[in-house]
């Protein structure tokens, strides 16, 4: 066999069954993808998600601050079903107590907030049929 015959034959056009490195990691990529996809914790119904084990309460915090008494005892002892009512529920006018996030068992939150009927939740009222925090 001459050698341009050789050299034409290499380069052909043919679809060849060799796996050359562009298209092992175009194969390795896909596989990797997938597998992750496959491998990612679904909610598989409505239900799944509303049984959920926490749930995100806000509170006001006076920590690293410099706040009086009154602030202390408020952030101290009081829940809040979303930001807003956080910021509407300041011990006094001009409380600089920054508004934070905490996660309770999703029992004690609809023992607090009756299920997201209210928005506070003061400890101090002395509810007996709800677990401290």
């Amino acid at each position: 066999m001459p050698i341009g015959e050789l050299k034409a034959s290499a380069f052909s056009a043919t679809p060849s069954t060799r796996l050359n490195r562009r298209s092992f990691l175009r194969r390795t990529m896909a596989g990797l993808g997938t597998s992750a996809v496959l491998s990612m914790p679904a909610v598989r119904s409505v239900e799944a998600a509303t049984l959920r084990k926490t749930r995100t309460v806000y509170r006001l915090s006076s920590h690293g601050r410099r706040v009086c008494s009154a602030c202390k005892a408020n952030d101290a002892h009081r829940f809040y079903l979303n930001a807003d009512s956080a910021n509407k529920g300041r011990a006094h006018l001009g409380c600089n107590c920054g508004i934070v996030t905490q996660n309770l068992p999703s029992r004690i939150w609809a023992c607090y907030f009756r299920g997201g009927k209210v928005a506070v939740f003061d400890d101090r009222w002395g509810n007996p049929r709800c677990p401290p925090a």
